[in-house]
């Protein structure tokens, strides 16, 4: 139990790190965008992957970003993090439970099925807004007839809200063992 305890609250501290850190990071690289080194990394694909868009793909590197199509991208990225973001903030008090020693609580498969539903949100609203707001942002500088905004739908939007109901479920029989477990406390 010891052991569980530490890691959680290293897990605890992680997440609350990464709450504050990834939106900080988002904003960091939009307003660096045009900085070499920035450049260079979003060239690989190591910040931001290429947008598919109906006529290919574009790298964000190899583009001249107007201010609107940088303001579009960065309200895409940033809305893109908003699930992880609160996922965190979740996972931060989840993992403050378990480091408590509050392992089988009422409170946590709420906080379970909190996150399963949040994951669900994700697949099937936010990762097609997403995207649509980055392919418009890619397509902005385009000529007339060039500038495309999409909603897709698609198996990596399935395999996220398989996850969530996934999730979901866990939390239920989650919360079925909790009632359990007061129950057989309750008898005697």
């Amino acid at each position: 139990m010891d052991n569980l305890q530490k890691l959680s609250g290293r897990l605890k501290t992680i997440f609350h790190f990464l709450t504050f850190a990834v939106p900080v990071f988002i904003c960091l690289q939009w307003l660096l965008i045009d900085w070499q080194p920035v450049k260079a990394l979003v060239q690989i694909g190591m910040i931001l992957k290429p947008i598919v868009t109906p006529e290919g793909l574009v790298n964000l590197a190899e583009v001249e970003l107007s201010l609107i199509a940088k303001v579009v991208a960065f309200i895409g990225n940033l809305l893109g993090s908003a699930p992880y973001i609160l996922g965190y903030m979740l996972l931060h008090k989840l993992f403050g439970n378990y480091s408590q020693g509050e392992i089988f609580t009422s409170a946590n498969p709420i906080i379970y099925k909190k996150i399963g539903r949040l994951t669900l949100f994700n697949g099937i609203f936010i990762i097609p807004l997403k995207e649509g707001l980055m392919v418009m942002a890619a397509t902005l500088i385009s000529p007339p007839g060039h500038r495309y905004i999409t909603l897709s739908f698609g198996t990596p939007n399935l395999e996220v809200i398989l996850c969530g109901l996934l999730i979901i479920v866990i939390a239920m029989v989650m919360q079925q063992a909790q009632a359990l477990q007061e129950e057989n406390q309750l008898t005697v």
